[in-house]
């Protein structure tokens, strides 16, 4: 009996899991269906994308390419995105970092407020955000500029990245930080030799959220960038079709070169993102 009851058992242990990863499974393949139509689309003529015959390209075209880098030189404004998005994620980093290990680590007079107001950020809406940054960035100067955005996006992504930072050092201990200060190290030494290494894996996880955010943000550059020469690539694939009138090869095929840059990021930085977005389950 016991060997009868243990075999039901296990076959029902197998129906559940090829009904879990079959579900999954189902869910992945949902969820790519449209990137890998966009991917393999950027291959196809325009009279195949539209007649809807076929999901493979027949023939096999570069021609999609060719017109996104000739007629709209789009690696001009993709360039301009890879400044934004770079510089922009390194700036609020950079002062997420600053911010959060003391936040994490001392006790001083008005830190919860601090920790408070810097978190509260991020329950703000966007839009409601659009009247205030127009008027202050205009008066600061930066209206239409490179360096605008880039301080802009910064800013812009510091909460979320404050946020993740300082909860990852305050689930970290402190004992090496505290030996290396009893052996002398300074502050900025131990903050930059010892605590910036530990937080390799929070780091790459923001980094990749921030740069990808900026990489796809629109309505913001839309607000702020006039010149033709500094708007960020989803202003100028919002405008294919002005540009290009029906040639949607070239539409899919600038589509598809936009969104492999954020995926080859990520599989750069996987095993770093991984690491910190289980770190504080071990713990």
């Amino acid at each position: 009996m016991n060997g009868i009851g243990n075999t039901t058992a296990q076959r029902r242990s197998v129906l559940a899991n090829v009904a879990i990863y079959g579900f999954l499974g189902a869910v992945v393949l949902l969820a790519l269906a449209p990137t890998a139509w966009v991917m393999l689309s950027s291959f196809k003529t325009g009279n195949q994308i539209f007649s809807g015959n076929g999901f493979w390209p027949s023939p096999f075209t570069f021609q999609g390419f060719i017109d996104a880098f000739t007629q709209i030189q789009l690696h001009e404004y993709m360039l301009n995105t890879l400044l934004y998005a770079g510089f922009g994620t390194v700036g609020a980093l950079g002062a997420a970092f600053l911010a959060a290990y003391p936040l994490a680590r001392f006790s001083f007079r008005g830190r919860n407020a601090l920790v408070a107001l810097f978190s509260l950020a991020l329950a703000l809406p966007l839009v409601g955000l659009a009247t205030p940054v127009f008027f202050v960035v205009r008066e600061l100067g930066m209206f239409d500029s490179r360096l605008g955005m880039v301080i802009f996006y910064s800013a812009l992504q510091f909460p979320f990245t404050f946020v993740v930072l300082r909860s990852f050092l305050v689930s970290t201990p402190p004992e090496l930080e505290e030996a290396a200060m009893i052996d002398g190290a300074g502050y900025f030494t131990t903050l930059f030799r010892i605590v910036l290494p530990l937080t390799r894996p929070a780091l790459a996880t923001v980094a990749v959220v921030a740069f990808v955010n900026i990489w796809n943000e629109f309505f913001f550059a839309n607000l702020l960038l006039v010149s033709e020469e500094n708007r960020n690539v989803q202003l100028v694939l919002a405008g294919f079709k002005s540009e290009f009138g029906f040639n949607v090869t070239g539409a899919v095929a600038g589509a598809t070169l936009v969104m492999m840059v954020p995926i080859c990021l990520f599989l750069i930085l996987q095993r770093q993102v991984i690491a910190g977005l289980t770190a504080g389950a071990v713990k």
